[in-house]
């Protein structure tokens, strides 16, 4: 009898404490979310939800997930399994904690801080509680550590799998040095405590259902519905035309070079799709380069998990299960797969999102009629700190911005949305202004930039920023500059973003997309218009 014919027939004897077990999983890591909103000091993390957080085997292997940033999660099982490697699972005892952010052991980039909590049944760890944050300040060379530099050194405090708590007390010598590396020490210091919260609570919440059910039954239902998972998508990739299929677009630039479309920032894949299963290759993408737009290889993995969840209709819940059919391939040293010391705060945020572009694109001609244009192909990175004169003290605000979703087959492109990768919320006007000494002139949809078409694509937003304070630091991470996105089916291309300086003075200059730390004075504005997204279908044609 293979493994599949035991999880079947297992499936078929409990089925209801095996659905009540596994909905009680994904309702932990929602409780968690809320946990770490409510006690979180930053606007980006209470409000914009700039957050993940998941459920681990003893592996390491996602389980459940919140509904949560995709790119975070995809990754997660990358930070778990460096972790293990340094800590063995007979080294964890009750109330420890491992913290990481290292893109060279499985991290994504280094303001996402992963902290991994044990969960023990009588049996020892039976998984863990795992939380990814994006702290909105981790060191580096400009406030946020968001911003162009030519080394991972200059963007932050890289740390490696490091143990944070143990037997439940904060480990002094790791905690000073950690809060002496970033800037409003204090506010990151509310953030930390919130997110160990957030991981004691996933450990409380499961340790409730050992109790009830045992831990053998815990630990097979952690196994089944990975399964479980898997064969759905399986099932979902069956019906997609087998063949292979290509595509290469263009970054905009990397913040010290722009691409206009015959330089060196090349991504380019081919997907080769036979039976249940998935490859994606990317052999053919540029070197890493100088700039911060590298991804690891976690980065270019969570991305093709997102394809093969979005080609199974959303109804898979995501876990490592899901993530089995896809087999993913990225030439060391690349754009997709970069080595120390490059930079990659960019490739999370920017890579991740235009590498699924790039693969909606290749499989258009698989997908027929539920083809999807091309969306603003960025998280909308902005940073701005210095010194608050209204409130005396120092301040760092970190946002992103939404833009416009590729139109479909169902209809419009949505406007103004985190698409794709990314997943925070919108972040009100009156909490910008609140933590930071900016008004906000503008803030608004652009009309017409989405592409034309039987469905248009969505609109971005426009932001116009006023400095109230001198020198204030500010930084840029978007993209869609110079390539807009894609239609589908005879769709036409979104307009592409805009990014602009207006002194007050009378004096200004256009921005890139990723700009170098620059300052504000009193009176200075910052305009910021995020691209549209692609249109779907000739504007004459019947939708049929």
């Amino acid at each position: 009898m293979t493994t599949e014919d035991t999880t079947r027939l297992e499936l078929a004897s409990d089925p209801v404490t095996f659905e009540v077990v596994r909905g009680g999983l994904y309702a932990i890591c929602e409780e968690m979310k809320s946990v770490m909103t409510r006690a979180a000091f930053s606007p980006l993390l209470s409000l914009s939800s700039d957050l993940s957080c998941a459920l681990l085997d003893h592996d390491g292997d996602v389980v459940a997930q919140g509904n949560d940033i995709p790119v975070h999660l995809g990754a997660m099982p990358f930070s778990a399994k460096g972790i293990l490697q340094r800590f063995p699972l007979d080294s964890w005892r009750p109330g420890d904690a491992v913290l990481s952010n290292d893109p060279y052991s499985g991290g994504s980039h280094l303001p996402d801080m992963t902290i991994i909590s044990p969960i023990f049944d009588d049996a020892g760890v039976l998984g863990f509680a795992a939380s990814r944050v994006h702290w909105p300040d981790i060191g580096g060379s400009a406030p946020g550590s968001s911003a162009v530099t030519d080394e991972i050194v200059k963007e932050g405090l890289r740390i490696p799998p490091v143990r944070v708590i143990r037997d439940g007390e904060l480990d002094p010598g790791v905690s000073t040095l950690l809060f002496a590396n970033v800037r409003v020490a204090d506010d990151r210091m509310g953030d930390f405590r919130a997110q160990i919260a957030c991981n004691q609570r996933g450990v409380d919440r499961v340790g409730g259902l050992i109790d009830r059910y045992g831990g053998g039954a815990v630990r097979r239902i952690l196994a089944e519905t990975q399964d479980y998972s898997q064969r759905m998508v399986e099932r979902a990739l069956a019906e997609l035309p087998d063949g292979s299929y290509r595509a290469s677009q263009h970054l905009d630039g990397d913040g010290y070079i722009e691409d206009p479309g015959n330089g060196p920032l090349v991504l380019s894949v081919r997907i080769d799709k036979s039976g249940a299963a998935i490859r994606c290759d990317f052999a053919g993408t540029g070197r890493q380069t100088r700039g911060p737009i590298n991804a690891p290889i976690s980065v270019t993995a969570s991305a093709c998990y997102y394809l093969a969840l979005a080609l199974s209709g959303g109804d898979v819940p995501p876990n490592s299960g899901a993530y089995r059919p896809v087999e993913v391939a990225a030439p060391e040293g690349s754009l997709v797969n970069c080595v120390y010391p490059a930079p990659v705060v960019s490739g999370n945020t920017e890579m991740s999102n235009r590498l699924i572009d790039l693969m909606f694109e290749a499989l258009a001609p698989a997908m027929g009629r539920q083809a999807i244009g091309g969306s603003y192909g960025t998280a909308g990175v902005f940073a701005v700190g210095g010194h608050d004169p209204i409130r005396d003290r120092p301040f760092i605000h970190v946002e992103t911005l939404g833009g416009g979703m590729g139109a479909s087959r169902a209809g419009p492109g949505l406007d103004g949305h985190r698409t794709h990768m990314g997943n925070t919320m919108n972040l009100p006007i009156e909490a910008s202004e609140a933590a930071s000494p900016v008004l906000i002139e503008r803030y608004e949809l652009v009309d017409g930039s989405g592409g034309g078409g039987r469905w248009p694509g969505g609109r971005g937003v426009r932001r116009v920023l006023r400095s109230l304070a001198d020198e204030v630091k500010f930084s840029l991470l978007f993209e869609r500059a110079l390539h807009p996105a894609h239609g589908a089916l005879g769709g036409e291309p979104g307009r592409v973003a805009s990014f602009r300086l207006e002194r007050t003075d009378g004096g200004g200059e256009r921005l890139s997309s990723k700009t170098e730390a620059g300052s504000l004075n009193r009176g200075d504005r910052l305009l910021m218009e995020t691209a549209g997204g692609g249109g779907w279908g000739e504007t004459d044609a019947e939708d049929a």
